[in-house]
């Protein structure tokens, strides 16, 4: 008999484990798959503890069969000449973060490197380079 029973709750336990994969809502999903309105959301709580394992494979198969879009959607924004760099280059670093290879920022203080005199020279030659290329141009 209790046989009987866990075949009759499989196709609930399965289409439970499937909407909740789907949407993260306990109760939703447990309405969804058969289980009663009035007692959805103790039997959502339930189900979800009771399943979180299965419910995270489901998740990880689901995540998984995406994948191909994923990387045909970054391929098609990167080879497209209408999005811009600073976009281009979000696609990457957000994939990049994802496979475990983030990208290094570096941040360095020069200020105290050079001197006062050396950093007025610096900005009289850039100076002098620009006011000389626009003399050019």
């Amino acid at each position: 008999m209790a046989n009987k029973t866990q075949e009759k709750q499989q196709p609930c336990k399965d289409a439970f484990i499937k909407y909740f994969a789907e949407t993260g809502n306990a109760k939703q999903s447990a309405i969804r798959s058969g289980y009663s309105e009035k007692t959805a959301e103790q039997q959502g709580a339930y189900l979800k503890k009771r399943y979180a394992g299965e419910i995270f494979e489901k998740q990880q198969s689901m995540l998984n069969s995406l994948t191909p879009l994923a990387i045909k959607t970054l391929n098609d924004i990167l080879n497209d000449k209408k999005v811009n760099a600073s976009t281009k280059m979000n696609a990457v670093n957000s994939l990049l973060d994802r496979t475990g290879h983030q990208t290094v920022q570096l941040h360095k203080d020069v200020t105290n490197d050079k001197t006062n005199e050396e950093l007025h020279q610096e900005l009289h030659n850039i100076m002098t380079n620009l006011k000389d290329s626009t003399v050019l141009n």
